[in-house]
């Protein structure tokens, strides 16, 4: 906030996802019985080397007030300040650093565990905003149902890809695109997800190799655009994607 940056990829202009708070900052999440290291540990996110520019070029400025961005063109520089000091700067962090903790006995662990960064509220076990990765891991767990169960949740969440398939929906879903289950809205896994993990055998493997898709997940309801609700790539067939999936409860089995 009240910051100036730039992002410059090496590889010329991205396209990517944006998460913008307006309550607190984000910070790394409490690991209790973890110990001191796992997750998104500390000294892997890195901050600009300090340094200063004097240019006469043109640069134009973006800033965001209630809602709406301002352009505004100044004639130099905005990185010409020699003097500034402090420890709030902007970072990156590579999400392959990420060390990742999961079960090695039974039961799908919470996606809490892959929480990167979060942004608490004064509500225990809610959060004003996390940020949320699905990493390449090994699934070990036996006796276990191992994609994402089914679930409602007291948090919206908004699902992104960023590169490869995402293991609960493959094929259903592209990198770029997103996805947004609202707070107490039941969702799981695709009926062909559903269908293979039913039927194989819980060998020790890997999952998520060659991907990374992320989720955005906050205690406060998310109002969707305009733009994306009018949006040609909408998909209006989500729902179909549970259609298909039978229904196997047996009450004389309990």
């Amino acid at each position: 906030r009240g910051m100036r940056f730039s992002v410059a990829l090496p590889d010329g202009p991205s396209r990517g996802y944006m998460l913008e708070v307006f309550e607190s900052h984000f910070e790394l999440p409490d690991l209790g019985p973890i110990g001191a290291n796992g997750l998104a540990n500390p000294r892997d996110f890195k901050t600009p080397t300090a340094k200063y520019e004097h240019t006469n070029d043109e640069w134009h400025i973006v800033n965001k007030y209630q809602g709406e961005l301002f352009v505004a063109a100044q004639d130099h520089s905005p990185y010409d300040v020699v003097a500034w000091h402090g420890n709030y700067a902007p970072y990156k962090y590579d999400l392959a650093n990420f060390a990742v903790i999961n079960s090695v006995s039974f039961d799908h662990v919470d996606p809490s565990i892959f929480t990167v960064l979060t942004c608490k509220s004064a509500h225990p076990g809610t959060a004003v905003a996390d940020f949320v990765i699905f990493p390449p891991r090994f699934e070990v767990q036996q006796h276990t149902f191992r994609p994402p169960y089914f679930h409602r949740n007291c948090m919206s969440e908004f699902m992104g890809l960023i590169r490869g398939e995402y293991e609960a929906k493959q094929g259903g879903f592209l990198p770029g695109g997103a996805s947004l289950h609202s707070m107490m809205t039941p969702h799981g896994p695709d009926s062909q997800t559903v269908e293979r993990a039913t039927k194989r055998d819980l060998l020790p493997g890997r999952v998520a190799d060659n991907t990374q898709s992320f989720m955005f997940e906050s205690m406060f309801q998310l109002r969707l655009t305009k733009w994306a609700i009018e949006n040609q790539q909408r998909d209006h067939d989500y729902y179909k994607a549970w259609q298909s999936i039978p229904v196997t409860f047996n009450p004389n089995q309990i």
